[in-house]
């Protein structure tokens, strides 16, 4: 962890809460019914196989970085294997994902930055519901993330292998999410260019997900003027994630959330 980001997350420690420090309705029942809820077992043991099995392959690839790069690898030549440990969803985020996709019956899913596909599972495992696209430049880490969702026999995810940009331009105008999970090019213009052009393919109760809002100084700039925007009313900063509602019966505000397993 660099010095920034320690530094973020000491205050983010300082200034965080738990449910005892909130008060609207529609925020408390996300955190104690979903953000501080126990999983399933069942749900809880496919996730664990799932991400193992992917933790285990052998297989080396080159990688294509199309972001801000990567804070872990100085190499383009990267194992799976290393590649899901070092950059890939987190098994509390996982968890946390999975909960959210059940706890807002989400039906549409977009996530941009695919890797070897551990945000994917997280997110389609025991949700057979939901209907996910998941964009990812490098074609590499594409095919993998295929082969493991084959291996783990999860139809309901499309692999879109694009630069973001590209899938934007080339989506249907009257195409909307339920859910907009973007981890991936973690630079301030670009992440603020994702949200403005994704806006449009959002609805009043979608949730919009930014990973690694304090990757950088950079990132927390775009992180601050994407809670400022006018079309935000409620904006949850979890540290690791960046969460905001478009609800237009909330009142706009900002919390700081503790929720670390």
């Amino acid at each position: 962890m660099n010095l920034f980001r320690l530094k973020s997350y000491l205050n983010f420690l300082v200034n965080s809460t738990n449910q005892h420090g909130i008060h609207p309705p529609f925020l408390y029942g996300f955190v104690t019914k979903c953000l501080y809820a126990e999983i399933d077992n069942e749900t809880l043991n496919v996730l664990k196989k799932s991400r193992q099995k992917i933790l285990e392959s052998d297989e080396v690839i080159s990688m294509i970085d199309h972001g801000a790069g990567s804070q872990n690898f100085s190499s383009q030549k990267r194992s799976v294997s290393n590649v899901a440990m070092r950059a890939g969803m987190r098994l509390h985020q996982s968890k946390l994902m999975n909960k959210i996709i059940r706890y807002f019956d989400v039906k549409t899913a977009l996530e941009f930055g695919t890797s070897v596909g551990l945000g994917s599972v997280a997110m389609a495992s025991k949700n057979p519901s939901l209907s996910l696209d998941t964009v990812d430049a490098c074609p590499n880490t594409s095919a993998v993330a295929k082969k493991n969702f084959q291996k783990l026999n999860l139809d309901n995810i499309s692999v879109y292998n694009k630069d973001f940009n590209t899938f934007i331009d080339h989506l249907d105008q009257q195409k909307t999410y339920d859910l907009i999970y973007i981890d991936g090019d973690h630079k301030k213009d670009a992440t603020l260019a994702y949200f403005d052009r994704l806006k449009k393919h959002s609805h009043q109760q979608s949730i919009l997900i930014f990973d690694d809002i304090y990757w950088s100084s950079d990132m927390k700039e775009a992180w601050q003027c994407i809670t400022e925007d006018k079309d935000v009313k409620l904006s949850l900063d979890l540290y690791f994630w960046g969460i905001v509602f478009f609800k237009p019966e909330l009142t706009k505000q900002h919390f700081r959330i503790r929720c670390f397993k």
